[in-house]
């Protein structure tokens, strides 16, 4: 098993991509700490994941709160003993597909002030215990939005914002034996289906292109622009990051996982 007697803590497990690592993490034999908002969200894949034989203790965690995010990892220390993996899937529900100019500061801001600012706390938060021992993985989430020119307020800087700190995080911690690594999916209609925050955000830019959310799903860029001539499923996103998390690529660090099928080029 890749990830065996490895804890890890997943930030948004209950999400679509959040879920997806954390089942995949527990698989490959990691104790997995489940953080969310929502109680009964994280009981499920909770339950779920125990069902399949692996270990999950869910907590409901604010990952935009710094008390929280240090109480709860303190917290874990205690109960674990140590902390091998960090990972924040985190999403929120925001405006996108709308014009720089035409977009309202409130709405350019929150991304901005969100995204950056939930990875800079959680995986703070995870550091300050991995340099106590020395080693550790901290995953972070981006997306195609990080290197690409399209209406989508302030998301694409946002995410640019996340692969900037990373890089500044990996040089910081590579000296105490702890990686960094981004990963940055395209977009995956998968996780717009099954509920999440992305269907609102995905919904309303249908409602804006005259569309239902299946055709649009159905047509998106990373299935019609992308190498591969599809989007990454949830599985492919999860399996990368569980390889990430690993110590199969022990040399990997400061650098963002291309997980996008071929829609963006490194």
């Amino acid at each position: 098993m890749l990830l065996e007697n490895k804890n890890a803590v997943v930030y948004g497990a209950a999400g679509a991509v959040g879920g997806a690592i954390a089942r995949a993490f527990a698989h490959e034999g990691a104790t997995v700490f489940l953080a969310g908002r929502t109680q009964g969200p994280l009981d499920d894949v909770a339950r779920e994941i125990r069902q399949a034989g692996g270990r999950a203790h869910p907590a409901v965690v604010d990952a935009l709160n710094e008390p929280a995010v240090d109480n709860h990892l303190a917290s874990l220390i205690g109960q674990a003993g140590h902390l091998d993996i960090s990972v924040n899937a985190i999403g929120v529900d925001h405006v996108q597909g709308v014009p720089l100019v035409e977009l309202a500061v409130e709405d350019y801001a929150l991304p901005i002030q969100t995204y950056p600012i939930t990875q800079f706390l959680t995986a703070r938060a995870a550091a300050r215990h991995m340099v106590d021992q020395g080693s550790g993985v901290i995953l972070t989430m981006s997306t195609t939005a990080a290197r690409v020119s399209l209406p989508s307020d302030g998301f694409g800087i946002a995410c640019a914002g996340v692969e900037a700190l990373s890089r500044q995080l990996a040089g910081e911690l590579g000296p105490h034996g702890i990686r960094v690594v981004c990963l940055r999916p395209d977009a995956i209609p998968e996780s717009a289906r099954r509920g999440s925050h992305t269907r609102s955000v995905w919904g309303r830019a249908a409602e804006r292109a005259g569309m239902t959310l299946d055709e649009l799903l159905d047509g998106s860029p990373g299935m019609s622009g992308a190498l591969l001539q599809r989007s990454p499923t949830l599985r492919e996103v999860a399996d990368v990051a569980t390889v990430m998390a690993s110590d199969r690529v022990t040399a990997m660090t400061g650098t963002v996982a291309n997980v996008t099928c071929g829609a963006i080029l490194d």
